[in-house]
């Protein structure tokens, strides 16, 4: 009896101990995104009793970085602790969507079984018409019964085989369609049973009342990466640049109707500075070979597949963007070490790997522009244009889809880490422009001078311009360098060409008025001793 009471005494102990902890949903405000995290703001409203208050916030990603948990509030109360922990039991319910699939997946399962089980049944029949096809010698069978006999064994066995190969077939397409579902399943139990965390708060209050707090905390999967969208109506006038953000967030937990903040900063690369150790030199000795046995794969190869993210464009044919957009609620701040964009509009994100395309800001460049060619790689013309001033922009490295006089022309990619004071922008090729580049057979020729051989080459680019106005064009071609004292490079015609002879590149800039046509030609010889082989030739 004694026992007992001390065990109702201590149940009821830690069922007061858990009415007196409040059990409490933050509802998300605000997120800051940054390039690989996103620090998540979220409100708590609740009612204190006087005294000692336990607060539990259950149901928060498990991926929170437990020291850049903040705790703020406001009313008549002090926060004494905050803890935070690891939830692992806490299973959620089914969704009508993954009983359905339970549903199909023990249909199918049940249909496997069967025709499992008919199959066993097919091979012991098989088995006991070959044990007993043998006719012991004292029985006396007539070449009829013995026919009668033969032909059984043959159509039973036959029609065994056909009903095994038809259940075998039956069995491949519902253990694939039971295999389908299963997956399916399996996806939705994982993104639905993903382990959570809780942050419990102790708050004192002296008379109690209202209070409203805020948790702050920093999540990891989550993120974003620009994408621009280029379009340039006519090479007279400006471009435009649509600064996109692709948002993606993989904590367990929809970002409904949230402010968003899209930051530039990084915060997985800390604020230290680098620090520069000792930089020892010494003889290098290489180490001994010990060779091991080759492990050969099929195709001896690794391919690694590479995913690509996609949106949908419903401006693909480039037609203008409409008045408003969200960029036009768009805050850029500039920090000293970075800039965020504060979106005015709340966005909902929801919570998965599919990431949402956000709107930041639109930019109405001057530039000037210039067609590019390098016919030895590719025989056509490239638009480039160039942008001063970029670094006003704050951009980002990142894709672009490329727009010109009102038609998608293809992807190109910004690159800022490698450009100086002037941003060049590819704008894709252009067929009005056409290049063509002939070797000359007339001048091609070989020559043999005692123990050498001596090679001439002579190329012949065509350049027309079939547009209504006049171009700008910068050709590029080349003329081979030697690395070696006996391969000896002449350079007979570079047709006007600026020649670097360090690199060897030719480079022609041309004004090409509209339907005009310019050709350019330009020749090198080749001496090198007869009975070797250049490499490269």
């Amino acid at each position: 009896m004694k026992k007992l009471l001390i065990a109702a005494c201590i149940f009821l102990q830690f069922q007061a101990f858990a009415e007196d902890k409040k059990n409490l949903k933050a509802e998300i405000k605000q997120v800051t995104v940054f390039l690989n995290k996103a620090q998540v703001t979220s409100s708590i409203n609740t009612q204190l009793d006087p005294g000692s208050n336990e607060l539990m916030i259950d149901g928060l990603p498990a991926g929170i970085d437990k020291q850049s948990i903040q705790v703020s509030g406001k009313g008549d109360f002090v926060i004494m602790a905050v803890k935070h922990e690891l939830n692992f039991v806490d299973p959620q319910k089914k969704t009508k969507e993954m009983i359905v699939l339970e549903d199909s997946i023990r249909f199918y399962q049940k249909e496997v079984r069967k025709l499992k089980s008919l199959n066993d049944v097919y091979a012991k029949e098989e088995q006991m018409i070959l044990a007993n096809q043998n006719i012991k010698g004292e029985q006396t069978v007539t070449a009829d019964q013995l026919e009668d006999v033969a032909d059984f064994f043959r159509e039973r066995l036959e029609e065994i085989k056909i009903e095994v190969i038809d259940n075998d077939e039956k069995l491949r397409v519902i253990q694939e369609k039971a295999d389908r579902f299963q997956r399916q399943f399996n996806i939705l139990f994982n993104e639905r049973n993903k382990n959570t965390s809780k942050v419990t708060i102790s708050i004192s209050s002296k008379s109690g009342g209202a209070a409203q707090l805020e948790l702050q905390y920093i999540a990891a999967d989550a993120g974003w990466y620009p994408l621009y969208d280029i379009r340039v109506k006519d090479t007279k006038g400006p471009v435009q640049l649509n600064y996109k953000a692709q948002v993606y967030q993989n904590t367990g937990l929809d970002w409904n109707k949230v402010r968003i903040k899209l930051s530039t900063s990084n915060p997985t690369l800390g604020g230290n500075k680098p620090e520069l150790y000792p930089w020892y030199l010494n003889f290098y000795e290489p180490k001994p070979v010990v060779r091991s046995p080759r492990f050969r794969s099929d195709g001896d190869s690794y391919k690694k597949e590479a995913k690509t993210m996609s949106y949908e464009n419903e401006d693909a044919a480039g037609t203008p963007a409409p008045a408003m957009s969200v960029s036009a609620f768009t805050t850029v701040v500039e920090n000293e070490t970075s800039v965020e964009f504060d979106i005015a509009l709340p966005y909902t994100i929801p919570t998965g790997n599919t990431p949402q395309l956000v709107d930041i800001k639109s930019h109405e460049v001057k530039a000037s522009y210039q067609y590019t060619a390098v016919p030895k790689i590719d025989q056509d013309a490239f638009l480039v244009g160039h942008v001063t001033d970029w670094d006003e922009l704050n951009l980002l490295s990142g894709n672009a889809n490329i727009f010109f006089e009102g038609t998608f022309v293809g992807e190109s990619f910004i690159d800022v880490n490698n450009t100086n004071d002037t941003l060049s922008l590819s704008l894709g090729r252009d067929k009005k422009v056409v290049v063509k580049r002939n070797k000359l057979k007339d001048f091609t020729k070989k020559n043999f001078i005692g123990s050498n051989k001596k090679e001439e080459y002579a190329f012949e680019i065509e350049v027309r311009n079939t547009k209504k106005e006049g171009i700008e064009i910068l050709v590029e071609d080349q003329i081979p360098v030697s690395q070696n004292s006996q391969i000896e490079v002449e350079t007979i015609d570079t047709g006007g060409a600026a020649y670097n002879k360090d690199n060897g590149k030719l480079q022609w800039k041309l004004n090409l008025g509209a339907g005009e046509t310019k050709k350019l030609l330009f020749k090198y010889s080749v001496k090198y001793p007869k009975n070797k082989t250049v490499g490269g030739l």
